[in-house]
């Protein structure tokens, strides 16, 4: 008989699906900060993979994706082991904000340091409690505030079990970049945990059909992992991108953008103006590259040196991309990415 997995000073045996509280802090109150974790521990054996979201604790796509995975399936649809963390930051969840206390991004400080900072302190107990009991991780995300994100998946594709996730995951674009140090999915790699960030949407709501694209892209890699009995998704097409770049605006005002998530521009074309609201002065901004929106600004006030979009460098892949583009009345070439 296999050996029970022991999470959170639990015991989770074959067969069983247990709701744990994980204590990974206190409040000031001296009452703890727990963190409820779902184990779905299958009857026959299998991969471990954990599903994690709302590390920043306004990213609330993630948080239903996660959900509607874990209350979708029992532990006799289930081979291995699916460790599920709807709401990794229940401080800036309950809080409405991005951040853990001292205003410190949760996301900069994996692995974890149990004798530092309170952010530390709370990423060592999620890595060494969630991190380093699975074999594979995938994080959910959105955009950060005031902006929103084309569905797609950033992995470090130099890792063989990292590009099977994200591969498997299915979405159209995979940005491929390592990670900033200190986020969770660069930690999980570099400690032999293969894990994918899917990014998807904006802050503070729930987007049905971001959160549809998630559930379809956790359950195709889970497939893919052969933990569940279905058909992993097949993408119409996957383009890896290995550069992206942010616009900035050079002038404050009021912007008005011309482009949208999943539009390709080509170098040179006008992404936005810029007016003075008391006056008529009027510039231009002008993509330096020709390349895929993955993301955008949601707010028109911008200062000089704010991002207006977020664009995937195309060279080679333009064409795949094009061919899979539709114009509008405007003649621009639009991506029809499910879930955009």
């Amino acid at each position: 008989m296999a050996a029970p997995l022991r999470l959170g000073g639990r015991q989770i045996r074959r067969g069983t699906a247990e709701q744990i509280l994980l204590k990974v802090s206190e409040y000031y109150t001296a009452t703890p900060v727990n963190v409820p974790v779902t184990v779905i521990r299958g009857r026959r054996p299998g991969p471990t993979l954990f599903l994690i979201a709302a590390i920043h604790g306004d990213e609330l796509n993630g948080v239903e994706v996660v959900r509607r995975v874990m209350t979708g399936l029992t532990p006799d649809q289930v081979r291995g082991t699916l460790i599920c963390v709807p709401v990794a930051n229940r401080v800036g969840f309950l809080a409405h904000t991005r951040y853990v206390p001292g205003r410190r991004d949760l996301n900069r400080y994996f692995p974890g340091d149990p004798l530092g900072t309170t952010a530390a302190r709370m990423a060592h107990t999620l890595f060494t409690e969630i991190v380093a009991r699975a074999r594979f991780g995938i994080d959910l995300h959105t955009a950060s505030v005031v902006r929103t994100n084309l569905p797609h998946v950033r992995a470090d594709m130099s890792n063989p079990g990292v590009r099977r996730l994200a591969r498997a995951f299915g979405t159209e674009i995979i940005v491929d970049s390592r990670g900033f140090p200190g986020t969770l999915r660069a930690a999980a790699t570099s400690a032999a945990v293969p894990t994918i960030i899917f990014e998807a949407g904006e802050t503070f709501r729930f987007q049905r059909n971001m959160v549809t694209r998630g559930v379809t892209g956790v359950k195709s890699v889970l497939a893919n992992l052969k933990m569940i009995e279905e058909a992993p998704r097949q993408a119409r097409f996957q383009v890896v991108v290995k550069r992206s770049e942010w616009i900035r605006s050079e002038r404050g005002g009021i912007g008005d953008l011309l482009v949208r998530p999943g539009e390709i521009v080509y170098r040179g074309q006008e992404i936005a103006s810029i007016t003075n609201p008391f006056g008529r002065e009027v510039s231009l901004v002008r993509s330096p590259i020709t390349g895929l929106i993955i993301g955008v600004t949601t707010v028109p006030m911008v200062n000089p040196g704010d991002a207006i979009c977020h664009v995937a460098k195309l060279e080679k892949t333009l064409p795949t991309v094009e061919r899979y583009c539709v114009g509008d009345s405007r003649g621009r070439r639009i991506l029809h990415v499910e879930g955009a």
